[in-house]
């Protein structure tokens, strides 16, 4: 092996242990937690009746938003009047929401995976018909 190689090798050795020292003694700097937005991928589809009674087919999507300083909460929005059926599969728990929040309705899924699927009620009084629920999953810290 050539000299200058060994004097490149230890430098690159002696500079990564003056990192590695730096950020012990020093504190490295911390990374600022930020919720973050999961949009669900499959939107719900559907044909709604108007007040006109006249009928029009759309399609919106659901979005789901942990907060990292409040662990096992996500805000699941921003649509009202659809439910929420979501199920933990770190844990195992599981549940029915129903949004009632224009803003968001929070949602305490617990920490882990959490799948969920978005169904709009029928029954009597109902103008809209869902041919397609939404559905998505995310990470809740």
């Amino acid at each position: 092996m050539r000299p200058h190689h060994r004097l490149r090798d230890t430098s690159l050795v002696a500079g990564a242990a003056v990192a590695v020292a730096g950020a012990l003694l020093f504190g490295a700097p911390r990374a600022a937690a930020v919720p973050t937005e999961t949009v669900f991928p499959i939107p719900i589809a559907g044909i709604s009746a108007g007040v006109t009674g006249l009928l029009s087919a759309g399609h919106f999507y659901m979005t789901a938003t942990p907060d990292p300083d409040t662990p096992g909460i996500t805000r699941v929005g921003p649509y009202t009047g659809v439910f929420v059926h979501w199920r933990n599969i770190s844990t195992g728990e599981g549940g029915i929401t129903y949004l009632d929040n224009p803003g968001g309705t929070q949602v305490r899924t617990g920490s882990g995976t959490v799948v969920a699927a978005i169904t709009v009620p029928d029954g009597p009084g109902t103008r809209i018909l869902a041919l397609l629920p939404g559905a998505g999953a995310w990470s809740v810290p």
